[in-house]
């Protein structure tokens, strides 16, 4: 039996062989990096991308594809992803299989457990968040955003209640500058593959990544 035709019954849906520029985010020991390169071959829930560095299996992602630094709307919404298949290139780099994140399909909460004013919309993008009392911000990715507050991925230690000041460089939020805002719930996360995040990275603390919703305490326009 032929391995390679194995492989491809075992896909959801067929992969085109598409040559699309893309970039790839993702999170270093030291914060956010970026890698423009171009797509290899796409499907619906996935891509296959040549890189300079392999990536960790199991590690996120954060993909723009096709990608045009010159557009006037500005930068795009980020689509997350898992690093699922690693090979090495026929020449120098790398070929890195990525499957999607899609958002899934979430029944409505009941009427009596629904305490959200807006809704969330699935949403990655770029967000620097800071303490009031620390000039550095950390730059994370949005899970999900709306009018009243955001969800995002933190490898800083924060509780609820604590004040903070957060900046999203797209849209409406962009002209807002930083915005306060207080945490309102901190959850685990699974941990990720690869070298735990550093939380202070001059004073070498580790930190596990945890889902931080925050709420603005201004309400804004976007």
């Amino acid at each position: 039996m032929n391995l390679a035709t194995t492989f491809l019954e075992l896909r959801k849906h067929p992969r085109a062989q598409l040559k699309l520029p893309a970039r790839i985010r993702w999170r270093g020991p030291l914060g956010m990096r970026m890698e423009y390169t171009h797509t290899l071959d796409v499907s619906r829930n996935g891509l296959c991308v040549q890189r300079n560095e392999p990536g960790e299996l199991g590690s996120r992602v954060w993909v723009v594809f096709p990608f045009d630094a010159a557009s006037a709307s500005g930068p795009p919404p980020e689509t997350p992803a898992r690093v699922v298949r690693v090979e090495s290139g026929a020449g120098a780099g790398y070929q890195v299989a990525l499957q999607l994140e899609l958002p899934s399909r979430i029944a409505s909460r009941p009427a009596d457990r629904e305490r959200r004013v807006c809704s969330r919309i699935s949403f990655a993008l770029p967000i620097f968040v800071r303490a009031l009392d620390f000039p550095w911000p950390e730059e994370s990715m949005t899970q999900n955003i709306s009018r009243t507050g955001a969800r995002f991925e933190s490898a800083h230690i924060y509780s609820a209640g604590d004040a903070v000041l957060a900046k999203i460089p797209w849209g409406d939020w962009a002209r807002a500058g930083e915005i306060p805002a207080r945490i309102v719930r901190v959850e685990n996360c699974a941990t990720p593959a690869g070298p735990a995040p550093l939380s202070n990275p001059l004073a070498g603390i580790s930190a596990i990544l945890t889902s931080v919703a925050v709420h603005w305490n201004t309400p804004t326009k976007a």
